[in-house]
């Protein structure tokens, strides 16, 4: 079958015949119909994200169950499924608490720990899966499983908003940005998308109450910083109103920022991270898009046959929202 492997880390991802996946005991072999790319494949291309290689990358699925392991029960073939990004226990006292993301027996992550799914075929653990409402097509499940699921645990789990509040996003324009601030309106907040590419921001007018190169004077009930870089950190502290608080989503190793402390304590100001979303954020966030509420941003299709162009529209930045790969 046809795969999108990286060979060695740092090196190009090439498209490569491999042998088709087999479902081990727990498992599911899946038909991938749909793969999106962001800034995380790249991450894990680097090395950044460990793991080993030669392996198959990729983990926003979306696609339908091709066979089922030993011991699976469930799911039979041919249910519409996609899949969380975390490779999970299911029995630790986080996971069996809702928190997976903190689970005490992580095993790593799809596409990096073990092979993902820019393939036609994945083999996946069968507890993963997440299935699909036949309202929402494949594509739109692959996005809103990663980049609308992301959003949807920062502001309900780490900084739960409610309607007429404020909600600043830095990198708005970003894959996991445009659908953070899809997520705050979906929950009645006015949403500031902070973007400096004035293409993205130009794009971003429709999904955005208002729409900023920088924070400024701007003080927002929560601000989410998609970026976690020295400068967007300090500007995300500075833009949060009393009583606000401050969500740190992406990261960059080495990262480090001065911070004054006194809005910290003077204005109660708190600063927190938040880790990718649980299998109930999953289901939840497809609910979302099965109503209407929240619609997947996808600004970018490449075929498989095309996998390197993916990349390089993902290393380029150049992208308002999410790529997607279509298997098939």
């Amino acid at each position: 079958m046809r795969a999108a492997v990286l060979s060695a880390f740092d090196s190009p991802v090439r498209l490569t015949d491999v042998p088709p996946p087999v479902a081990g005991p727990g498992e599911v072999v899946l038909d991938v119909a749909v793969c999106g790319v962001g800034l995380t494949l790249e991450r894990a291309r680097t090395g950044a994200l460990g793991g080993s290689t030669p392996r198959v990358v990729g983990h926003e699925i979306g696609g339908t169950v091709a066979a089922l392991g030993p011991g699976v029960t469930g799911w039979a073939v041919g249910d519409r499924v996609t899949t969380s990004f975390y490779l999970v226990c299911g029995r630790c006292r986080w996971c069996a608490g809702g928190r997976e993301t903190l689970c005490d027996n992580w095993g790593g992550f799809i596409g990096v720990h073990v092979d993902g799914g820019l393939a036609e075929q994945v083999a996946l653990p069968a507890h993963g899966l997440v299935q699909v409402p036949d309202e929402v097509a494949l594509d739109d499940a692959a996005i809103a499983a990663d980049a609308i699921a992301t959003p949807y645990h920062v502001l309900t789990a780490r900084a739960p908003v409610r309607a007429g509040r404020t909600v600043a996003v830095i990198g708005a324009g970003g894959g996991v940005g445009i659908h953070v601030a899809g997520v705050a309106r979906a929950f009645g907040a006015t949403v500031i998308g902070i973007e400096t590419d004035p293409t993205k921001a130009a794009g971003l007018q429709s999904h955005c109450d208002e729409v900023r190169e920088e924070a400024g004077d701007l003080r927002a009930d929560v601000v989410v910083d998609t970026v976690a870089s020295r400068a967007s950190l300090t500007a995300a502290v500075g833009a949060a109103a009393k009583g606000g608080t401050v969500v740190v989503v992406g990261f960059q190793g080495g990262v480090t920022v001065e911070l004054d402390p006194t809005p910290l304590v003077l204005e109660e100001v708190t600063i927190t991270g938040s880790r990718y979303a649980s299998r109930a954020d999953l289901m939840a966030t497809l609910d979302l898009v099965a109503r209407r509420r929240v619609t997947p941003v996808i600004g970018a299709r490449f075929p498989l046959s095309d996998v390197e162009g993916a990349y390089r529209a993902v290393q380029d930045n150049a992208v308002l929202g999410r790529i997607v790969v279509d298997i098939a």
